[in-house]
């Protein structure tokens, strides 16, 4: 393990939303094992169990055990999410906010290009009216993210009845089961919301990622061009043209020669300035890459999340032991998402950090 990568289960292990992760993967984990009992059992001959001392199914009181665990683990992560409906509703409203500005900005912007743009702006008429110039998939997040604030407002509200604390609740058994149920379909909501934001983001990425690679295959050929007429011009150069003093008034000033340098110069010019733009267009497609596999990472974990209030508010016909499954590979999913994010964080400290001890040149 290198010492980034433990800073990085550091920083992980510490943060917030590892914490509420790794517990999430617990409590699928345990309601997994609830769910199918025999197949712990099934492994322990792999881990070197004699056959005949492992019992079939699992006993009463160790059943009753793993579902207090699996209790407490749901218990615990409400905790981290105590107040995270706050944040949900900023979220929102920051991109409302920053939807808006950018629709004024390009809206100032297309008033004074061509007619061109006055003919897109009244074929797009309809749908500008419709979505306040937002776009579909801003709109598409912010509901997401609304729809989400509610459910976590749901689960703030009941957290003191959760907690099972003799003489002290603020709804009641029954009526704060009614209220997390309504914040369950809140929460189904938001993740349809939130599987059509992704997927209408991934085909917008595939539709640049394509144009890029179209842009660097052009550009390609325009370089390899130029290099191999740059590389015939090296390989038999003329004559350096003649000094400017033997140069006489009468004299042409370097004729056939010196255009042929001239040429060569700006070929090698060309060329330069193709692979600094090659390389951009590369650094482009890679960012645009990695971009829509996060999103499609995104969607399809919150596919498999629709299962756990789908199954709370009766609409997935899944059972406990299904849910569980998904829920784990929700859980793995979004966890690398945490994962990659504090890595990102300790690169950037790590470069911080060498930047501060490296001298400065005189």
């Amino acid at each position: 393990m290198s010492q980034n990568t433990f800073h990085q289960f550091i920083k992980f292990s510490t943060d917030a939303y590892g914490l509420e992760r790794t517990l999430r993967f617990l409590q699928s984990l345990t309601q997994l094992l609830l769910s199918y009992p025999s197949l712990p059992l099934a492994l322990l001959p792999f881990l070197g169990f004699p056959a005949e001392k492992i019992p079939r199914s699992l006993s009463a009181q160790k059943k009753f055990t793993l579902s207090e665990l699996k209790n407490r683990l749901s218990l615990g992560r409400r905790y981290f999410r105590l107040f995270r409906f706050l944040e949900s509703f900023s979220q929102a409203f920051d991109k409302y906010i920053e939807a808006t500005a950018k629709s004024k900005a390009e809206g100032k912007k297309s008033s004074s290009s061509s007619s061109s743009a006055k003919n897109k702006a009244k074929a797009g008429l309809a749908v500008g009216l419709l979505l306040g110039g937002i776009g579909l998939e801003k709109w598409l997040e912010i509901l997401s993210k609304g729809f989400n604030g509610v459910y976590y407002c749901a689960e703030t509200a009941t957290f003191v009845d959760e907690l099972k604390v003799n003489g002290l609740a603020v709804w009641g058994r029954e009526l704060a089961k009614k209220v997390m149920k309504e914040g369950n379909r809140m929460w189904f909501f938001a993740l349809i919301l939130a599987v059509l934001a992704g997927g209408w983001k991934v085909a917008r990425l595939g539709g640049e990622i394509a144009q890029t690679r179209r842009e660097v295959k052009h550009l390609e050929k325009e370089v390899k061009r130029e290099r191999s007429g740059l590389t015939s011009i090296v390989r038999a150069p003329p004559p350096p043209p003649p000094p400017q003093s033997t140069r006489g008034k009468g004299q042409p000033g370097g004729g056939w020669e010196e255009q042929q340098w001239r040429d060569q110069e700006m070929r090698l010019e060309r060329v330069k300035m193709g692979e600094a733009k090659l390389e951009e267009l590369r650094v482009k497609l890679d960012r645009l890459l990695d971009t829509r596999y996060k999103a499609g990472r995104r969607a399809v974990a919150d596919i498999l999340d629709m299962a756990v209030p789908g199954k709370a508010v009766g609409w997935v016909p899944f059972s406990t032991g299904v849910v569980s499954a998904l829920m784990l590979g929700s859980t793995w999913l979004t966890g690398l998402e945490v994962w990659e994010k504090c890595g990102e964080s300790v690169a950037k400290s790590a470069a911080k950090g060498e930047a501060k001890a490296k001298p400065k040149s005189e």
